[in-house]
């Protein structure tokens, strides 16, 4: 249905970038429809965002391949990965170019995850998914200019942090991006298809993610790597923290009441985070103009690291040498051979043995 034919399109009205329409059939029946469609969409939302840092949107059937098309005005090795396990795939991707030395925004987009554009009348809700798919990734457009705006380059530039701080900037500037792009592409739905996928993606993403992070602990009494240890143990809390995250700035950006409580059942022990969580990218938002580069996501940081401990994971952190620190909370949760480990720790405490 779809042969290796590249069309180049420009949304009207939008002279300074372009669409590029990639393993798309001109002969196909459908082709026209898809392209004036995408077109028509992007110029609403680019003109209602005011997008003037969007370099460009590649559309492609082969998702690798169009990544691959972009042309970045740099080298690296990580901008172009995208989500692809535990059965969760990335379907859209806003990558930092560089242009003339000034940092733009180019959007690529698996046409797949957006044919429902011809696949359904505008009327239904399934067309109204595709559509906000789209205005998701041009979300993140904005929240780069955003950034650019008060911290220029920052985010094409190494980490100026300390190895720790680094990796939970990483992770909190993903919570805070998924809320802030589904906050402002909220408007482009209808119904409850998109509300209802947020909602079950974070039900499952929350489902052993405490047990998945205790795992990681335990797993450092072998390896002994403190950046795996933090990588590993983060990554089980920041996920199901930054899907939270889709659905609550969805929900925000429908101007809907938030009921945390509703979600106490399937968070388990991270309840209290997902309410910490929204108050601290609410505060992110009411200043995401003025942030002072990275440290704009503090708030988020103090979640995650108040999350981790819970865990069993003590950071502690600094920016002087040497640096961050962190220690394992002794518990029958986070000790390899759990409650017998624990009744030995016990023991040597009563007998006054340092540990």
């Amino acid at each position: 249905m779809k042969d290796d034919v590249e069309l180049e399109g420009q949304a009207p009205s939008a002279a300074s970038f372009g669409i590029s329409f990639r393993d798309t059939s001109p002969d196909a029946e459908w082709t026209p429809r898809f392209v004036s469609t995408v077109q028509n969409l992007v110029t609403a939302i680019t003109q209602a965002l005011n997008l003037s840092n969007l370099d460009g949107i590649t559309i492609g059937f082969d998702y690798d391949l169009a990544l691959a098309s972009v042309d970045l005005g740099y080298e690296s090795n990580i901008a172009k990965r995208y989500t692809n396990k535990n059965g969760l795939v990335g379907v859209g991707k806003t990558l930092r170019v560089r242009r003339g030395g000034v940092v733009r925004i180019h959007v690529v987009l698996n046409g797949e995850a957006i044919f429902d554009l011809v696949e359904h009348e505008p009327e239904t809700e399934e067309f109204w998914r595709a559509a906000n798919l789209i205005a998701h990734e041009l979300g993140h457009v904005k929240t780069a200019a955003w950034f650019e705006g008060h911290s220029p380059g920052v985010m094409l530039a190494k980490h100026d942090c300390d190895w720790a701080l680094s990796i939970l900037r990483d992770a909190a500037h993903g919570i805070w991006e998924e809320y802030a792009a589904c906050r402002l592409s909220a408007g482009v739905s209808r119904g409850n298809l998109v509300t209802d996928i947020y909602t079950e993606t974070l039900e499952c993403s929350m489902a052993g993610a405490v047990e998945h992070a205790r795992s990681a602990i335990k797993a450092h009494y072998e390896h002994r790597d403190a950046t795996r240890l933090l990588v590993e143990t983060l990554g089980a809390i920041s996920t199901p923290l930054n899907h939270s995250m889709y659905l609550m700035g969805h929900l925000e950006g429908l101007e809907q009441e938030i009921d945390i409580d509703r979600f106490s059942s399937s968070t388990g022990e991270l309840a209290p985070y997902l309410s910490d969580a929204l108050i601290a990218v609410r505060k992110c938002w009411e200043n995401k103009a003025s942030w002072n580069g990275l440290a704009g996501l503090d708030p988020i940081i103090d979640v995650l690291v108040d999350a981790m401990k819970m865990t069993g994971l003590a950071l502690t952190l600094s920016q002087e040498p040497p640096g961050s620190s962190f220690s394992v909370i002794y518990s029958a949760a986070t000790l390899p051979n759990g409650e017998a480990d624990m009744e030995i720790i016990r023991m040597k405490r009563t007998l006054g043995i340092q540990i």
